[in-house]
């Protein structure tokens, strides 16, 4: 598809009008972006997967798409390679933890410092998420990669239960979330996460969830 027709699909797509923008940008940016890539070989089911991802975000979050995507800290200005499939990877997991019955969910905008991505409720409890999108493509997951990830991220996660009293806390790896396609409950994925937890010694308090291309595992299981 050339470039005008391209950049006119997406204008008459239901997509946030700041993400049309960012979207027509990256169609004629040069640096490297996998998001790029799948936007040109299928645009029109690209589109859509990415409408329905953000449809079902504004419903868990219960604020319009393009509210839940700029309070993500996206910018239409900044087309650094990864940085959109970072911040939808954010609206994934708000949207995988409603269906785990979690509720008044919120994003925690990047300016209130090194904390969480996610606050949310359960059984009484409060939660904390920190979000990790992890680099598309590869084979199946490892838990020597996770294990390095998760030393990164989940001390932002602590850091909220210390900073404002969360009871819980808990890291979310999404891969490719432009691929969205639900949440099958995955028993290898639940392997992996407990693999992760095992490895750093069953952390109190805290959860390891992974999300990768339609398939879900968490671990341990909520209270």
């Amino acid at each position: 598809m050339k470039k005008a027709e391209l950049t006119g699909l997406i204008a008459a797509s239901s997509l946030p009008d700041g993400l049309k923008l960012y979207l027509q940008a990256m169609v004629s940016h040069k640096a490297p972006c996998s998001l790029r890539g799948g936007l040109r070989k299928d645009p029109a089911g690209f589109i859509a997967t990415l409408s329905r991802l953000l449809a079902g975000g504004s419903m868990a979050l219960g604020c319009s798409a393009q509210t839940a995507l700029f309070a993500t800290g996206f910018d239409v200005k900044n087309l650094a390679p990864n940085r959109l499939e970072a911040a939808l990877a954010e609206i994934l997991a708000a949207l995988f933890l409603r269906g785990e019955g979690f509720a008044e969910l919120k994003l925690i905008e990047p300016d209130l410092g090194r904390t969480a991505d996610i606050a949310a409720l359960r059984g009484g409890l409060s939660y904390a998420f920190e979000v990790r999108c992890l680099k598309s493509g590869g084979g199946p997951l490892g838990a020597d990669l996770l294990v390095n990830k998760y030393d990164k991220k989940f001390p932002q996660a602590r850091n909220a239960i210390k900073k404002y009293g969360f009871d819980r806390a808990g890291v979310v790896f999404v891969r490719e979330p432009c691929a969205f396609a639900g949440f099958a409950a995955d028993p290898e994925l639940e392997g992996l996460a407990h693999e992760v937890y095992s490895q750093k010694k069953s952390p109190r308090a805290a959860h390891i969830c992974l999300l990768d291309r339609g398939r879900a595992g968490f671990y341990p299981p909520w209270p």
